[in-house]
């Protein structure tokens, strides 16, 4: 949303909303003292929100729009236009083949921002570094380093890589999943103003490459923020440079370099053949079996150099003739429900239905669905599933 020079966006908009529950409140010939009365609350509390000084709770949100004979939507008189989204140049290939990718994300973009308005909440600020030293060689050593630091802080040890949007938010970076068919795309990013939206392809099969593009993805973010506010074209070599500098990043944040060498010789995987002791790797990290292949060929635990070759030896242990995809080649795949797909934005909509402040169709716009299908989503909330524990002696 646009800020007014010289105030912080949160008081912005608290101004912006008071001056339009003052003129609501004048167009219907009513007092301060009447309105307080009305809503059970002080003429101080009516006058604060007024004059911009304290923003309304949700609940009070509500309740002011009833009073004032208007929707809560129409209260916030949520703008037309936010700032510029600005996508980075990987995105474009993808975008100008389908001009409905772009339109997608600007909608997800903006469901997004509306629903923080309509709660009144942010995201935390962002945990990523965002100014790196223009003269930093983004070598080996630093990615490493720097992918070693946002595993700390996201708790990615923790949360395991399945939850991989809740390790995002907790960087600062919101997260949603997309239903979208667009061969070759598995992630997009898009900036705007500070506010960073990672969309993830809603995948039914082979969650290790999202996971994956979710870690590839931050990786951008972090070493090449000049690449949502680069135009026009950029030269072939540096896209290729920048593309292989975030896959180094993503396999440093999922696949530690500490605890892959610990794991490979405390449990002599060396004495394995590489298909067998990747499997069981995999076990440990959950992460693509080709994102092992490259971490362990990589830190040289393995002699395995020729990637043709060892493709070939996974097609055979699998008992898989002729040409196949990539979904094809992944052993022991994780099942699709081991992804946590339940995202800050999914909660936040969620919360703002059952507190009456969207209803049904609001539902199914910022979800990009169908009304019947927001329908049957919303009375589950409303009625959710359960299932009664039986009584024991223990």
């Amino acid at each position: 949303m646009p800020k007014a020079a010289g105030l912080p966006p949160q008081q912005s908009e608290a101004a912006q909303l008071g001056r339009r529950i003052r003129q609501r409140r004048e167009k219907l010939h009513m007092t301060v003292q009447q309105l307080a009365k009305r809503l059970g609350l002080s003429r101080n509390t009516i006058a604060n929100y007024e004059a911009g000084r304290t923003a309304p709770t949700a609940s009070d949100l509500l309740r002011l729009a009833g009073a004032l004979g208007c929707t809560v939507e129409e209260l916030l008189c949520l703008p037309d236009e936010f700032p510029p989204a600005r996508f980075a140049f990987r995105a474009h290939a993808a975008l100008r083949k389908n001009p409905d990718v772009l339109a997608v994300a600007k909608g997800y973009l903006r469901a997004y921002r509306e629903i923080e308005m309509i709660l009144n909440v942010r995201l935390p600020p962002k945990q990523v570094p965002v100014d790196l030293p223009e003269d930093q060689p983004l070598d080996a050593q630093y990615i490493e380093s720097v992918a070693a630091e946002l595993r700390r802080k996201s708790g990615l040890q923790e949360a395991g890589p399945e939850n991989i949007a809740c390790v995002l938010e907790s960087l600062g970076i919101a997260t949603v999943f997309f239903n979208y068919e667009l061969e070759g795309l598995d992630a997009i990013t898009v900036v705007q103003d500070d506010f960073i939206l990672v969309m993830l392809s809603e995948r039914k099969r082979l969650v290790e490459r999202t996971v994956f593009s979710a870690a590839h993805e931050l990786g951008h973010i972090v070493l090449h923020p000049f690449l949502f506010t680069t135009e026009g074209e950029v030269d072939y070599e540096d896209v290729k440079r920048w593309e292989k500098q975030a896959d180094k990043f993503a396999g440093d944040f999922l696949v530690p370099r500490d605890q892959l060498v610990a794991l490979w010789k405390q449990e002599r995987l060396d004495k394995l053949p590489l298909f067998h002791a990747l499997v069981l790797l995999k076990r440990t990290f959950r992460v693509s079996f080709h994102c092992l292949y490259y971490r362990v060929r990589e830190l040289g635990l393995h002699r395995q150099r020729n990637y043709s070759s060892f493709i070939g030896q996974i097609k055979q242990r699998l008992g898989i003739t002729g040409h196949a995809r990539m979904e094809d080649l992944e052993p022991e795949p994780l099942a699709a429900e081991t992804l946590y797909r339940t995202t800050r934005f999914d909660r936040l909509v969620r919360s703002a239905f059952l507190q009456g402040l969207i209803g049904v169709s609001k539902v199914a716009e910022m979800f990009h669905i169908p009304v019947d299908e927001a329908k049957q989503m919303t009375a589950d909330w409303l009625n959710p599933k359960h299932e009664l524990v039986e009584h024991s002696d223990i």
